[in-house]
């Protein structure tokens, strides 16, 4: 599953803890539904990808790497406010047999090392890599630590996601898979609703939010383009709320929860 989101998602504060935090909760909450991918499409409202990008990433990668990816910067300067995630990957113990690593030296003779968070690094033979490169693993040897390169659709459980930026909504929505939209204006995300989308699920899934001030409608409309013609279903996860607003993290909560019936 996809879940796009906006640029403008932190629109509503110049405080960058909350900043940080309202990043920290969609970083939770696609982590708790098992969000593939994140998306985070330019709006012209507030361009706050990079900040987003920055925090999501931090917070997906496994503790022991951090140091070494990510140096001191203003984007994390409040960092300690986000949720720990807890996924499978951020897990060291003997008994895991994936790890995220971090390339920490490339031999001469084609092998390399790894450091997947043990006491010493992980010799990992004939692969093409460049030292720095973050990488997924698999430890078939543990002594000596011996890995070897998977791809992340080969470990067996969740594994967090990837971030990537789209320059407009329009371009994010461009995807294969079935597209939902978000919206007040959509039909209620009622049991049938549930059991229709799920006659249509073949394959990807993304799931797009609007921002803070302006719906998916409006957004697609600035850039020149139709809702309708770019999502499968508009769909209202909160009908009849009893706030004059819903914020854009609280509405990924409870529409990614309903979906997750059908997963």
């Amino acid at each position: 599953m996809s879940l796009l989101v906006p640029a403008s998602l932190t629109e509503e504060t110049t405080d960058p803890r909350i900043k940080t935090y309202k990043a920290g909760q969609v970083a939770r909450a696609a982590s708790i539904f098992r969000v593939d991918e994140i998306v985070i499409y330019k709006t012209p409202e507030r361009d706050d990808s990079k900040f987003i990008s920055t925090v999501l990433r931090y917070a997906e990668t496994p503790q022991y790497l951090r140091k070494e990816i990510f140096p001191m910067q203003d984007a994390l300067r409040h960092i300690g406010v986000i949720p720990p995630l807890r996924t499978p990957s951020h897990t060291v113990t003997e008994e895991e047999e994936y790890r995220e690593g971090i390339v920490t030296k490339v031999g001469t003779d084609g092998n390399a090392w790894v450091d997947v968070g043990s006491d010493s690094p992980a010799l990992l033979r004939g692969a093409q890599v460049r030292k720095g490169q973050r990488v997924t693993v698999r430890i078939y040897s543990r002594r000596p630590l011996t890995v070897e390169l998977v791809k992340r659709s080969d470990v067996p459980h969740y594994w967090g996601y990837d971030v990537r930026i789209a320059n407009t909504l329009h371009d994010a929505l461009e995807t294969d898979g079935l597209r939902i939209a978000t919206s007040r204006m959509g039909q209620p995300l009622t049991c049938e609703k549930l059991s229709e989308i799920q006659s249509k699920v073949r394959d990807k899934v993304s799931v797009a939010f609007g921002s803070p001030s302006k719906g998916l409608e409006q957004l697609l409309h600035d850039e020149g383009h139709k809702l309708e013609d770019h999502s499968d279903c508009v769909v209202n996860s909160i009908p009849g709320q009893g706030t004059a607003t819903v914020r854009t993290e609280e509405a990924i909560y409870i529409t990614l929860g309903l979906l997750n019936l059908i997963r």
